[in-house]
């Protein structure tokens, strides 16, 4: 399967400096030219507010974004996780030509440009999982249960790191002493997440089994998680990734198995609901390490083949030529930057000022995020939201005589809400417009005079 490292041509070196290139250009362009998604602006409100968890994830995005920043946060991790790939593969290999293969294509991994260009829980877990792997392959067993404990804290998924570990040790029926040390360091770091979540009645270990093993699916949906890893993980690297788990070499199996892991429990899961294309997204820093030590062709294939999706992908959301029925990505990425005229009123209400508004109420977390982000001014859900960390947090006060405004897309303010006020006016229409395409219409409504 894999050949001497002497015999690889010279071009692939050349290639993977390319690629490298390419990809911190396209990242940037995509972290400036874009407006705060609304997930990563959730997760901003969660960096407003420290703790030990949040009702989706544990905190350490939220902990990074408070210390730098929502873009340079996912750019930083980006950019360390591109860097552990590069030491991963190098101990591996023993080849620095190997560690620019394996690192120059993970650059190139749909997925890892998302969390590399907007900050989720993804961008903090990949950077500690290929940490977690490169420490545990050369048995740094303290660093190890380091970066194992902050993986955990990124995103719950992290547990599956300590699965493949044992998995390895089965197979090798060897169980190292060091691997102790690892494992009580990184229970010490998750158990603040554990006594945040059992003060709060487990609703984020809750949450997370609900919405990743709950819910109604079938082929379909399995068919959905297919076509999701294929368009984010690559149209070539997804085969040789499985190619990888389960004929690699027998000295990797540690990495072969931590991307088996993922794959096979989120794999299976959506058969029973529909999930998230990215919730596999570790299992491609192992399949880019074993790639890069097979045949250099399969090395540019894969390559070439992702570097095509990100350039189609990345050139639509800065430069969109095509026109879709329903963008999605465009309107995520777009429009939501208009949200900051909230902190005028009086330019959608003649005589209204931002001091007498005490909030503004959305029907989802999204939208409550977006225009806490963009105005500063305090924000809540209602109707029928979704439940979410806005329900765990003291509603928003609003005094007797002031105002409020009510912000959707799609719907009026919800009947328990007026009766809470002596009226109603709007709504206002706030457009927002990217290349000349309407990616938002909001519509907005001033609720007057607050009863007591």
């Amino acid at each position: 399967m894999a050949e001497p490292l002497s015999t690889r041509a010279p071009s692939s070196l050349t290639l993977s400096f390319v690629l490298l290139a390419v990809s911190a250009g396209v990242r940037l362009a995509l972290a400036f030219g874009t407006d705060i998604y609304f997930d990563e602006a959730y997760y901003w409100q969660w960096a407003q507010h420290p703790a030990w968890g949040y009702y989706d994830h544990p905190p350490l995005v939220a902990w990074l974004i408070a210390a730098l920043g929502v873009r340079p946060t996912a750019l930083l991790c980006g950019a360390g996780t591109a860097a552990a790939v590069w030491g991963l593969a190098r101990d591996v290999y023993g080849s620095r030509e190997a560690a620019w293969r394996a690192a120059a294509l993970w650059s190139v991994v749909p997925v890892g440009i998302l969390a590399s260009v907007w900050a989720t829980p993804d961008t903090p877990l990949l950077l500690c999982w290929a940490l977690s792997l490169w420490a545990l392959y050369r048995e740094r067993w303290v660093l190890a249960g380091l970066a194992c404990g902050l993986a955990l804290l990124s995103k719950y998924p992290g547990v599956l790191l300590a699965v493949a570990f044992v998995a390895a040790c089965v197979r090798a029926r060897r169980l190292p002493a060091g691997a102790w040390l690892t494992a009580l360091l990184g229970v010490l770091l998750f158990l603040p997440v554990v006594l945040w979540n059992a003060r709060h009645d487990w609703v984020g270990f809750a949450f997370q089994l609900k919405h990743g093993l709950g819910g109604t699916g079938g082929w379909r949906s399995f068919g959905e998680f297919l076509a999701g890893q294929l368009a984010l993980g690559g149209p070539v690297l997804l085969p040789l990734l499985c190619v990888y788990v389960l004929r690699g070499p027998k000295e990797q199996f540690l990495l072969r198995a931590a991307a088996a892991a993922p794959l096979l429990l989120f794999g299976y899961a959506s058969v029973g609901t529909r999930g998230e294309a990215n919730w596999p997204a570790t299992a491609y820093l192992s399949a880019c390490v074993g790639l890069a030590g097979m045949r250099p062709g399969w090395f540019r294939a894969a390559a070439l083949a992702n570097l095509a999706v990100v350039l189609a992908v990345g050139s639509h959301l800065l430069f969109p030529v095509l026109r879709f029925e329903r963008d999605v990505p465009l309107a995520r990425t777009h429009g939501w930057s208009v949200l900051s005229q909230l902190t005028e009123p009086s330019r959608l209400f003649p005589g209204l000022e931002r001091e007498d508004v005490a909030g503004v109420y959305t029907p989802s977390y999204q939208h409550a995020s977006e225009v806490a982000y963009y105005t500063q001014l305090p924000t809540d859900t209602a109707g029928e939201a979704r439940y979410s960390q806005y329900d765990l947090w003291p509603e928003l006060v609003v005094t007797p005589g002031q105002d409020a405004l009510w912000l959707s897309e799609d719907r009026a303010p919800p009947e328990e809400l007026v009766a809470r006020f002596s009226s109603v006016e709007g709504p206002v229409e706030l457009p927002a417009d990217f290349h000349g395409r309407r990616v938002h219409t909001f519509l907005v409504w001033r609720l007057r005079d607050a009863k007591p």
